[in-house]
């Protein structure tokens, strides 16, 4: 059943389910406030991550894009952050928790209810963001005329100017640059704001990803208990966009919140 514990021989429980039934903020508020133990693994349509937590709270994070270990606490409170902002990004995402132990620890751990409210903040300004540039897939390419007349360029202003080709999108901009994606997107902002470029629109999807998408999927995706799992295994369970349990789709049930939080508050650590 949705949001229920699959237990391994021996007693070991994992906890699976999707982010529409429980939201990420709310997983991991109820992970902290319940001081649980184990790897939360997160899995949406561009990103891949795992957040490691002992009593509650993070010691350490990887993900597809940054797995090298970290040594202070702000850093890791960065990439806890990057990670869910990366998931709250998407319109699915998939969830397991389970023990698991880190490939490295960072000496300061990090309080999950700090992540929670810099989550919170940063998903506020992409919802104005969203406004002007409805997807990081945009393409973003210069105007014929600059619509002020003067733009002051500064290092990085030029920076983002030259890589723009017409062809790249957000996504490829903030990686050409080394930049974040919200401070790559406050910049484009600024030159949509001058007249300087213009962003393209948001590409379509597929006519199967607009199907699944008007209906809420609270089905649980199907994972094998005993698969192993772990940095540099893949994930064993399919992402939320691989066509995985569409036969298992159905309308969302406020019911299934009900047992996800009953599943979470009776798990055992390992």
């Amino acid at each position: 059943m949705d949001g229920e514990d699959q237990s391994r021989p021996g007693g070991i429980v994992v906890l699976q389910g999707t982010l529409e039934t429980l939201a990420l903020p709310e997983l991991l508020g109820l992970l902290a406030q319940s001081r649980k133990t184990g790897a939360l693994w997160l899995d949406a349509a561009n990103s891949s991550a795992v957040v490691y937590i002992v009593d509650g709270r993070c010691c350490a994070a990887e993900s597809s894009d940054a797995g090298e270990p970290l040594t202070n606490a702000p850093a890791l409170l960065a990439r806890v952050v990057d990670i869910c902002f990366a998931v709250e990004r998407t319109e699915d995402g998939a969830f397991r928790f389970g023990p698991e132990e880190p490939p490295w620890a960072c000496a300061e751990t990090v309080d999950l209810e700090v992540a929670i409210d810099e989550l919170g903040r940063l998903v506020a300004e992409w919802r104005e963001i969203q406004a002007v540039i409805p997807s990081l897939e945009c393409r973003i390419r210069l105007a014929d005329e600059l619509g002020v007349t003067e733009l002051t360029v500064d290092r990085e202003r030029w920076q983002l100017i030259v890589a723009l080709d017409g062809r790249r999108t957000v996504r490829d901009l903030a990686k050409k640059t080394g930049r974040g994606v919200l401070d790559v997107c406050h910049a484009i902002l600024a030159l949509v704001d001058a007249g300087a470029v213009n962003v393209g629109p948001a590409p379509a999807a597929p006519a199967a990803s607009r199907a699944s998408g008007t209906r809420k999927r609270a089905a649980e995706l199907a994972v094998d208990p005993e698969a192993p799992y772990g940095p540099g295994v893949e994930s064993p369970h399919p992402g939320p966009n691989t066509g995985a349990g569409d036969d298992a789709e159905r309308e969302f049930d406020p019911a299934d919140k009900g047992r996800y939080l009953s599943a979470l508050s009776g798990l055992r650590d390992a």
